[in-house]
C-alpha cells in the first residue's frame, strides 16, 4: 500500500472531527478549527429535492453552504471541553446552529461527555457537515436525510474503549437523553420537534482497514405541524431507529454500506470507491422502502487538492419508482417522479 493510499484510509476509516494537521493550536491547551463546503448544483425536476437543501431545476450556488468552527480545550489530564457550531445548508448565516457543546472527563479506558453532543446513528456521525472527511458530496441521503436533519441531543453518554487484541477495539456507548428542541422545514410546512426523551446504545469494532458499527436509538417525541392553513398539534409518539454500518478497505478500494430501519423506513446503501493518488471515483447504489419508495445510482470523482481542501464532481440519478415522491419534497405538478442531479462541491478544513 502506498503512502497515499494509507492517508486516504485512515481518514476515511478513524477520522473523528478534523485533520490534526488542520487546527490552530492558540495555546498547548486550546486550539481551533474549522470547516466548510460549497457547492454549483441543479436538478433537471422543477420539484424541489432534499430536506433542507431544497434543491430545483434553477442552479444553485447556496444550496449546499456549510461553514462551522470548532474549539477545544484541555484543562487537564482527564477534564476537557468542546464547542461546535455550524451554518448548516438551511440556516442563514446570522444564525448557525450549536451543534455540540459539552464538557469531557476521561480515565484510563473510559470517557463521559455532558452536553450537547452529536447523535451517533450513523459511520459519519461525528464528522457529518465535515465534507472533507467523506469521499462523496454528501452523505447518501437515502440513509443519513431520513431522520431530517436532526443530528445533536442534549444528555450524556459514556465510552468504553476495550481493545480486543493489537489490530482491533471495541467500544460501547450508551446514550441518554433529556428534552430537547428540533424545527424542520419540507417545503411550505414547518414540523416542530419536542424530543422528550432520548435514549440508545451504539457499539463499534473496529481495525487497522475495517470498521463495523451498530446503533439503536429511541425517541419520544410531539410535533407541532405548521402549514399556511393553519397549525395542528400531533399526538405524543415514539419511535425506534436501528443503524448498521460497515466499511472495509482492500488496498486502493474502500467498500461502505450502511442500513437504517425503523417503522417508517427500510433504507440502504452501498459505495464503493477506488483512491489513485489525488483522484477517487466512486459510485454509490442506494434505496428507499416503506413511506418512502425510492432507487438511486451515483457517479463521481474526488480530487484532493491538497490535504485540507478537495473538490467532487457528481451526476445521480434518483427515481421514486410510483411510490409517494421518493426524495421529491412534494407532489410534482407535472408527475414526473424522478430526477438526475449534477453538483460540483469544494470541501475544506483548517
Amino acid at each position: 500500500m502506498n503512502i497515499s493510499t494509507y492517508c486516504f484510509t485512515a481518514t476515511a476509516l478513524t477520522l473523528a472531527t478534523f485533520s490534526t494537521n488542520a487546527k490552530i493550536n492558540v495555546t498547548d491547551d486550546i486550539s481551533l478549527s474549522g470547516f466548510g463546503s460549497t457547492s454549483i448544483t441543479q436538478s433537471d425536476n422543477a420539484t424541489p429535492l432534499y430536506v433542507n437543501r431544497e434543491i430545483t431545476d434553477d442552479t444553485c450556488y447556496d444550496c449546499d453552504t456549510i461553514f462551522g468552527l470548532q474549539g477545544d480545550i484541555r484543562f487537564n489530564d482527564s477534564f476537557n471541553a468542546s464547542v461546535q457550531v455550524v451554518k448548516r445548508p438551511q440556516d442563514e448565516w446570522s444564525s448557525p446552529e450549536l451543534e455540540w457543546a459539552y464538557l469531557g472527563y476521561n480515565i484510563s479506558d473510559f470517557s463521559l461527555k455532558v452536553g450537547r453532543l452529536r447523535l451517533p446513528l450513523f459511520l459519519s456521525s461525528e464528522y457529518y457537515y465535515v465534507g472533507q472527511s467523506y469521499t462523496s458530496a454528501r452523505p447518501p441521503q437515502e440513509v443519513y436525510n431520513s431522520v431530517l436533519g436532526i443530528t445533536s441531543y442534549d444528555g450524556i453518554s459514556g465510552t468504553w474503549d476495550i481493545e480486543i487484541n493489537d489490530e482491533s477495539y471495541l467500544t460501547l456507548t450508551p446514550y441518554v437523553g433529556i428534552e430537547s428542541k428540533g424545527e424542520v422545514d419540507i417545503g411550505a410546512t414547518n414540523y416542530d420537534f419536542d424530543i422528550e426523551k432520548t435514549l440508545g446504545f451504539k457499539s463499534e469494532i473496529s481495525g487497522f482497514d475495517y470498521r463495523v458499527m451498530f446503533n439503536y436509538a429511541h425517541f419520544k417525541y410531539a410535533v407541532d405541524v405548521t402549514t399556511p392553513l393553519g397549525s395542528q398539534k400531533l399526538a405524543a409518539d415514539s419511535i425506534n431507529i436501528y443503524t448498521l454500518g460497515a466499511e472495509y478497505s482492500l488496498e486502493q478500494w474502500i467498500i461502505t454500506t450502511e442500513v437504517l430501519v425503523d417503522t417508517m423506513h427500510f433504507n440502504w446503501y452501498s459505495s464503493l470507491a477506488y483512491n489513485m493518488d489525488k483522484f477517487t471515483p466512486y459510485v454509490t447504489y442506494a434505496e428507499s422502502h416503506h413511506s418512502q419508495k425510492n432507487n438511486s445510482l451515483l457517479l463521481g470523482v474526488r480530487y484532493d487538492l491538497t490535504t485540507t481542501v478537495s473538490l467532487n464532481a457528481e451526476w445521480k440519478y434518483t427515481d421514486a419508482n410510483g411510490g409517494n415522491n421518493g426524495e421529491l419534497l412534494k407532489n410534482p405538478t407535472d408527475g414526473d417522479l424522478d430526477a438526475q442531479l449534477y453538483t460540483v462541491m469544494v470541501n475544506f478544513i483548517f
